[in-house]
């Protein structure tokens, strides 16, 4: 395929991915710059590049950056949801994790109020500090899931 023929090619897969990802219940604009961070990836790596189904490829790549764009935007807002420990009064925090089973609004305590790292939190309780983490993730989401309820 000629350069020209690939830019034209490219252009219009990305209108085609566009539509898919709509499809999908995306809204054009966060459909388009998820496109846009594929054509980004292209760019970077077109000369090392080598795929055997680049649309599937391209549709991926932009499918993965609306998601990651999404999560950035939930966990922006669950931080700016968390007050700051200095702006908390104890009871404040305490009302804000009630709804949690109490070994989940432990762990959220030690991490976002006392500021405690994994591998302290580990310690404290005796765990492994990567079960601490999947368990502060699932703590995370049980409370995002209230939140939206």
């Amino acid at each position: 395929m000629a350069k020209s023929e690939f830019d034209q090619h490219l252009l219009a897969l990305g209108g085609v991915v566009v539509q898919r990802l709509q499809a999908r219940g995306i809204q054009r604009a966060d459909a388009e710059d998820a496109v846009a961070t594929a054509y980004e990836k292209i760019i970077v790596m077109l000369p090392d590049l080598s795929v055997r189904n680049f649309d599937g490829w391209f549709y991926r790549i932009a499918l993965n950056a609306f998601l990651d764009s999404l999560r950035r935007r939930q966990n922006e807002t669950l931080n700016a949801a968390i007050p700051e420990p200095a702006a908390a009064s104890p009871t404040q925090f305490a009302e804000m994790l009630a709804p949690l089973p109490a070994n989940q609004q432990e762990l959220l305590a030690l991490k976002y109020y006392y500021g405690f790292s994994y591998q302290e939190i580990a310690q404290l309780l005796g765990l492994k500090p990567a079960s601490v983490k999947t368990m502060l993730a699932r703590a995370r989401a049980s409370l995002r899931t209230k939140w939206e309820e």
